[in-house]
């Protein structure tokens, strides 16, 4: 939270000083040269913050997409898992038992994921005790498969388990999906060029509306602070939801815990 408010208030009077310095600049020299008032360059400030518009619309349309994917892809699992667990309780008591087991740490692990928050280190922690917990279910299938009862449903359950750890991996994939760096970077040059194009357009035609003004790149800031709390997964106000994957995680405690 404090990441994203720090990032608001540095955009805001990022753009409201730039405002002023094209204000204050454009007084200056035309104080130096005589210059007269310039009533045509209302239309160029128009054009440049719809142009603006456009882009941080466009923008925020890419974080959306991200952010859809990243929330969709925790749903996908936490249904593979589900999937694959309902299908394990066909199984003999003794092969079930163990699934199960492995299946809670499994989830546990899988949690992890969200909680590590964008600290490489930890993702790369969760990403060994996944590679293990997945090697150790795969294994347990496979033993379960040599069974009369794991036999009749060896398609459907390798199935399953293959769709889940196939969600786990797109996860990591999709936590890497950003708005490219440079198309950031120039949206912020754009802003900060439109904001000082803004403060010369003013002093040219004699007017000065700093509270209006300052208003418009407060909501600019706000937009664009959005967009990269949005993009960015890891931290700020705007996370996935991880409630889907607790459902699983609970229903698989509750059938771990019945004797038998």
């Amino acid at each position: 939270m404090l990441i994203s408010t720090l990032i608001l208030v540095g955009l805001a009077a990022l753009l409201i000083l730039t405002t002023e310095i094209g204000y204050r600049s454009y007084l200056w020299v035309r104080q130096r040269r005589d210059m007269t008032s310039e009533e045509g360059s209302s239309f160029v400030m128009a054009s440049a913050l719809t142009l603006l518009a456009l882009l941080v619309g466009f923008t925020f349309n890419m974080a959306q997409s991200n952010y859809e994917l990243r929330r969709d892809l925790v749903t996908h699992e936490a249904n593979a898992i589900s999937t694959a667990h309902l299908r394990q309780q066909l199984l003999d008591t003794a092969q079930r038992r163990e699934l199960n087991t492995l299946m809670a740490e499994y989830v546990r692990v899988r949690m992890g994921f969200s909680r590590a928050r964008g600290d490489r280190e930890a993702m790369e922690t969760v990403g060994v005790q996944t590679n293990l917990i997945q090697a150790r279910i795969w294994e347990a299938t496979d033993r379960a498969l040599e069974t009369p009862a794991g036999q009749r449903i060896s398609v459907p359950l390798l199935t399953a388990t293959n769709d889940m750890f196939d969600d786990a991996e797109r996860r990591y994939a999709a936590f890497d999906a950003r708005i490219p760096t440079r198309i950031l970077r120039s949206l912020l040059a754009y802003a900060i060029g439109s904001a000082l194009l803004v403060g010369l357009t003013l002093a040219a035609t004699g007017s000065r509306h700093f509270i209006s003004t300052s208003g418009l790149f407060v909501l600019i800031a706000l937009a664009l602070s959005l967009i990269i709390d949005m993009d960015n997964s890891a931290s700020g106000l705007i996370t996935t939801s991880q409630a889907p994957m607790e459902r699983v995680s609970k229903m698989i405690e509750t059938v771990l815990q019945k004797p038998g």
